[in-house]
């Protein structure tokens, strides 16, 4: 078995690294063609850390993998690969706890198993809960949005219960974010009903920190 189908020795090494600059493995991708292969690793921040990886530090992360690549053919095996170092993308799909929990403070768009859709944002992973606040947003005029009447702004989630979930990308975070993440790390989160109706379309997205970096290429 070659060293891209294991992907072991490219694992151990790839975590080892990124470990030293702050940084985690989040997945790695193999893109195979008619020319040089293609091996993509994702990297993040912790998941006990809120933000973006900052991208200088990802910038030397990918030096130093391509550094140790280059110095051990069994990390990729002797043959060129063309290596490339990026964060997770904005548009990436919500999946894993790990997930979640990097995304605290931030504002989602989720749909749960029952076809309902919430756009909320994410104040703390509770095992196996999701502790949102609903926020509606605005409409095509800029007016702020209302809930529906009887529903509550505080809810609780489970896991198990979501079928979708992505981030969106916000220009202006809301004032009270700081004091919201600090209350619900210091008590529990107030009780709130798990029924949910959909509160109204989100906000126009914009840009995002999350940014691919130069590819280096390991020569035979």
């Amino acid at each position: 078995m070659s060293a891209l189908e294991d992907q072991t020795i490219l694992r151990e090494t790839a975590t080892e690294v990124l470990a030293s600059h702050g940084l985690v493995l989040e997945e790695v991708e193999i893109r195979r063609g008619g020319g040089t292969p293609q091996v993509r690793l994702i990297v993040d921040l912790p998941e006990d850390q809120l933000g973006s990886a900052d991208l200088d530090t990802v910038a030397e992360a990918s030096r130093a993998l391509s550094e140790a690549v280059d110095a051990d053919d069994a990390v990729l095996g002797s043959a060129p690969v063309l290596l490339e170092v990026t964060t997770p993308g904005v548009d990436r799909e919500l999946t894993a706890p790990r997930h979640f929990r990097r995304a605290r403070g931030r504002l989602l768009s989720l749909t749960t198993e029952e076809g309902t859709t919430l756009r909320a944002r994410l104040l703390a992973v509770d095992g196996e809960e999701l502790a949102l606040r609903q926020e509606p947003g605005r409409d095509d005029r800029g007016r702020p949005l209302k809930l529906p009447a009887g529903t509550t702004e505080r809810l609780r989630l489970p896991l198990a219960e979501v079928a979708r979930a992505r981030v969106e990308v916000e220009f202006d975070p809301p004032a009270d974010l700081e004091e919201l993440l600090a209350e619900i790390t210091g008590a529990d989160a107030a009780p709130a009903s798990r029924a949910a109706t959909d509160p109204g379309p989100g906000d126009s997205p914009g840009p995002t920190a999350a940014t691919d970096h130069p590819a280096a290429t390991k020569e035979s």
